[in-house]
């Protein structure tokens, strides 16, 4: 069958981190379209420092 490569890293606990961030703000202030853009940047500059991060500790 199709089975994922070892190499493939999740990026779940960043994008569950980036989500609870971007919903606890538009919650708070009310501005939802911001609260979405915050948790997608927030999720993309995670993910790339994680991806960093498991690059770097795989040397």
């Amino acid at each position: 069958m199709n089975q994922p490569s070892p190499n493939t890293s999740t990026h779940i606990p960043e994008m569950v981190i980036a989500t609870v961030a971007g919903v606890a703000f538009a919650m708070k202030t009310g501005h939802y379209l911001t609260g979405i853009l915050l948790g997608i940047a927030l999720g993309v500059v995670l993910s790339l420092v994680g991806t960093a991060i498991r690059a770097r500790s795989k040397r």
